[in-house]
C-alpha cells in the first residue's frame, strides 16, 4: 500500500533535514538520542483542529524530531481531555492518515492535565535517556493542584515538558509551570502562537539544550 506520494516522501525529507540543521546549531543536541513524546489536546474546542487536517499536519511536522533524536524513529503519542488515551506509536509507517484512524474511536472531553503526565512520567521516569514531550493545548486545565505536583516530581527525572499554547486563550497557568521554582530542576518551557501552524523547531528547543547541560540532568543520566 503506499504511504506517500512522491512529493510527500520529498516535503518529508526535508522535514527531517531542516531538524537537523537546527540541531546543528545546538550543541547539546549533536548526537542527541532520546525519546520524543508527543501529547495532544482532544477536548471540544480542538473539534475543527482534527476534522480539517491540521492536528494531522502537526503531527507530520513532529515526527522528524523523532526520528532525528530517537534511536528507532518513533514517536510516543497520548491524547488528553478529562483522561487520556495511549495511542500507538507514531512512525514512518503508520503516519499516514495517523490522526483520522487512531482517533476516531474516542469522543472529546474537557481539559485536565494531570492523568496524562502521570502516564507519561510513568512511562519515561526510569529511563537512562532523556525524554522530550511536546504538550499542546488550546486551554487552561481544571487540575492545576494535581498537575503542579506532577511538575514537581517529574523534576526528579530526565524529563523535559515543552509546552504549546495554541490561540488567543489565557495561558498564564503554563506560563507559571514555566516560571516554578519550587522543584528540583527547571523541567519545562513554555510558548504560545496563535496558530497551531505557527510551532517551528526553533521554538521548541529554545530550552531543551540548556536543561540537557544542567548538572542536575547529567547526574540523572549517569
Amino acid at each position: 500500500m503506499r504511504l506517500f506520494s512522491k512529493k510527500e516522501s520529498i516535503d518529508l525529507t526535508k522535514k527531517v533535514e531542516g531538524v537537523k540543521k537546527v540541531c546543528l546549531t545546538k550543541k547539546p543536541l549533536q548526537n542527541l538520542i532520546a525519546n520524543v513524546g508527543m501529547a495532544l489536546d482532544y477536548s471540544g474546542s480542538m473539534d475543527r483542529l482534527y476534522r480539517n487536517g491540521t492536528t494531522q499536519e502537526v503531527v507530520e511536522n513532529l515526527l522528524p524530531l523523532a526520528m532525528n533524536f530517537d534511536d528507532n524513529g518513533t514517536m510516543e503519542s497520548w491524547l488528553f481531555d478529562d483522561n487520556f488515551h495511549r495511542l500507538p506509536d507514531i512512525t514512518l509507517k503508520n503516519l499516514s492518515g495517523y490522526i483520522q484512524r487512531e482517533t476516531k474511536r474516542y469522543s472529546m472531553g474537557g481539559t485536565c492535565y494531570a492523568p496524562v503526565m502521570r502516564d507519561i512520567l510513568n512511562t519515561y521516569k526510569n529511563n537512562k535517556i532523556p525524554a522530550y514531550i511536546i504538550f499542546i493545548t488550546d486551554g487552561n486545565n481544571s487540575d492545576k493542584e494535581q498537575t503542579d505536583a506532577i511538575i514537581k516530581e517529574a523534576a526528579n527525572y530526565p524529563i523535559f515538558w515543552q509546552f504549546v499554547g495554541i490561540g488567543n486563550a489565557s495561558f498564564d497557568y503554563l506560563q507559571a509551570l514555566d516560571d516554578m521554582t519550587d522543584r528540583y530542576v527547571d523541567n519545562a518551557d513554555f510558548f504560545q502562537v496563535d496558530s497551531i501552524n505557527d510551532i517551528t523547531y526553533n521554538k521548541l528547543l529554545t530550552e531543551f539544550p540548556s536543561w540537557l547541560q544542567n548538572p542536575k540532568v547529567i547526574e540523572m543520566l549517569k
